[in-house]
C-alpha cells in the first residue's frame, strides 16, 4: 500500500513549546482525514519540551482511521480507496545519555498504519492494536554509520514497506502498558483549551458528576499539577456561560474557558484554561480531591 500521509514528530525541528506559537497538530490532522482522506500529505511538528503530546496524536490518528471507515459521510468508493493507503507516523526524541548511539528506532505496524519511533511509551495507549514490532540495529545497518549524529534524517525511510533494510523482531509485549488509573493532561490546543486522557472516560465523567452534585454550587474542584480551579460542569462548550471555566465530556474530558463577546484576541488566549492552570506541562496528573 502506498505511503500517502506522513506525520513527523521530532525534537529536532526547533520552535517553542508554547502552544500559542505552534501549529495545532490536532486541528490539522483532523482536517486532513475528515476533509481530504485521499490527499497525499506530509506534516512536521516540533515536540521539544512537550514530547508527551505524541501519545495523544497517535491515539487521534488511530481514531481518525476508524472514523473514515465507519462514517456514513464517505462514499463506498472513497472508503475502498482509503483502505489501500498507508499513514506513516515518525516519532523522534532520543537524547544521547549513554555510550551507544542513542535510542533504538522501532518499527510498529498495524493494518494501514506504520510507525517509526524511538519511544515505545508513545504507543502505550494503542498497544492492543499493534500487530508487529521490530527495530533497526544501531550498528552495521546500512543506513547510518556508528558516529552519525543525525540518525533521524535517515530513519523515516523505514516508513516505506519496501525500505530494504534488515530489521530485528521484537515482542509487542515490550511496549509498556498505559496506567489505567491515571488521568492526565494530553494536549493543549491553539486557544489554550485543555484535552485530557484516561482509559475509561465514561467512568471518570460519572465521578466528576457525582462530586459536582455534592458541592453547594454544582462545581467540581480539579487539580492539574499543583494548581486547582473550581469548574462548572456542562454538556458542551455551547451550553457554557460566557467567561466560565468549564469541564465537559468530549471524546475524553475537556477543560475550556468560554470567551466573552467583548474580549479581544489577546484576552481570550491569556484568560484561557491553559493560563488559569498556570501553563501545566503535558502529561501532568489531573485529580479531583475527595474533600
Amino acid at each position: 500500500m502506498p505511503l500517502t500521509r506522513v506525520y513527523a514528530f521530532s525534537d529536532c525541528y526547533g520552535r517553542s513549546k508554547n502552544p500559542f506559537t505552534q501549529d495545532d497538530a490536532d486541528a490539522l490532522i483532523c482536517t486532513d482525514f475528515r476533509s481530504f482522506p485521499l490527499l497525499e500529505t506530509k506534516r512536521d511538528f516540533d515536540i521539544y519540551g512537550r514530547e508527551s503530546i505524541v501519545e495523544h496524536l497517535v491515539r487521534l490518528i488511530f481514531a481518525l482511521h476508524d472514523e473514515v471507515m465507519e462514517s456514513s459521510s464517505y462514499k463506498k468508493e472513497i472508503k475502498e480507496a482509503f483502505k489501500k493507503t498507508t499513514t506513516g507516523i515518525f516519532i523522534n526524541w532520543a537524547p544521547r545519555t549513554a555510550k551507544d548511539n542513542g535510542s533504538l528506532f522501532y518499527v510498529a505496524i498495524t493494518k494501514n498504519i506504520r510507525i517509526v519511533t524511538t519511544s515505545l511509551e508513545a504507543l502505550s495507549s494503542v498497544k492492543d492494536r499493534i500487530e508487529s514490532l521490530e527495530h533497526i540495529s544501531n550498528n552495521d545497518n546500512g543506513l547510518w554509520g556508528p558516529r552519525e549524529q543525525f540518525r533521524s534524517s535517515f530513519a523515516p525511510c523505514l516508513l516505506y514497506p519496501d525500505h530494504g533494510f534488515k530489521l530485528l523482531k521484537d515482542k509487542v509485549s515490550i511496549i509498556p502498558k498505559h496506567d489505567d488509573n491515571r488521568w492526565e493532561l494530553s494536549y493543549v490546543d491553539r486557544f489554550g483549551n485543555l484535552i485530557s486522557f484516561c482509559t475509561n472516560p465514561k467512568k471518570k465523567w460519572a465521578e466528576i458528576e457525582k462530586m459536582a452534585k455534592q458541592s453547594k454550587d454544582g462545581t467540581v474542584k480539579v487539580v492539574i499539577g499543583n494548581v486547582s480551579q473550581r469548574l462548572k460542569i456542562t454538556t458542551s462548550l455551547k451550553d457554557a456561560e460566557p467567561g466560565a471555566l468549564v469541564i465537559y465530556p468530549n471524546l475524553n474530558v475537556d477543560i475550556v474557558r468560554k470567551w466573552e463577546a467583548d474580549e479581544d484576541k489577546y484576552e481570550r488566549l491569556y484568560k484561557s484554561a491553559y493560563f488559569q492552570f498556570a501553563k501545566p506541562d503535558i502529561g501532568s496528573a489531573i485529580k479531583i480531591p475527595k474533600k
